[in-house]
């Protein structure tokens, strides 16, 4: 069976979806799977799957800042089960209609102890009407300002150095982030930040997978990540 004929056969609407393989294996998302096949498969992304796989072990918590249809969030949560963790993910997205996928994924999750918040506003430097900030984030589980031992994941289209500037507290060796940065430029503003703090970031460049090719982004995004040192 071809490759389009298998998309046929598949909903062409955003209904519940099981994650087969990659780091986020067992996630149950709602979004449309004839849109989302590198997801399925654990393709998505796929130049991030073995540090996802190592960096999931070190963390208890998760901030999505924009999350999207919620493959990052589902994702970690359905990690954090197969670790016997509990977890809690807290997930950033301004707009409506994915604010509405997120909490019909919330209401379609199986079998997960993961605590969810869903807040519908832009991640920036200052608190305002319909922003906040990453230094504001207040846990419902635990010692609410504890900001140690999270997964920062920061994907804004280019206001990624505002989101660290409204959340410098985070910057903490037992945290780790996952940066998509859209701008060449950021590079190295983003390294000396880190720097600053003693953290070290490695830069991670999209690659072509063989058969399937690139991923429809722009060429010119890569991801910034922080240095696990030997993967354990």
């Amino acid at each position: 069976m071809s490759f389009v004929a298998f998309k046929r056969l598949l909903p062409n609407r955003a209904v519940p979806t099981r994650i087969l393989r990659g780091p986020f294996r067992g996630a149950r998302i709602v979004m449309n799977p004839r849109d989302s096949l590198r997801k399925i498969f654990g393709l998505y992304e796929y130049e991030l799957n073995g540090w996802l796989e190592h960096a999931l072990r070190r963390v208890t918590r998760v901030l999505d800042v924009g999350a999207n249809d919620g493959y990052f969030t589902f994702g970690c949560a359905a990690a954090f089960r197969r670790l016997g963790k509990t977890g809690e993910i807290i997930a950033f997205e301004p707009q409506a209609r994915h604010v509405t996928i997120l909490r019909e994924s919330i209401a379609a999750q199986m079998e997960t102890p993961a605590h969810f918040e869903i807040v519908q506003a832009v991640v920036g430097k200052a608190l305002k009407p319909g922003m906040t900030t990453l230094d504001a984030v207040r846990w419902s589980i635990g010692h609410p300002t504890d900001k140690t031992k999270t997964l920062v994941k920061i994907d804004v289209e280019g206001a990624e150095l505002d989101v660290i500037e409204g959340g410098r507290s985070w910057l903490h060796p037992s945290n780790l982030f996952v940066i998509e940065v859209h701008e060449e430029r950021f590079v190295e503003p983003f390294r000396a930040l880190f720097a600053e703090q003693g953290l070290r970031l490695v830069q991670m460049n999209q690659r072509t997978l063989f058969l399937l090719g690139r991923e429809t982004r722009d060429v010119k995004n890569r991801w910034l990540v922080s240095a696990l040192g030997a993967l354990a």
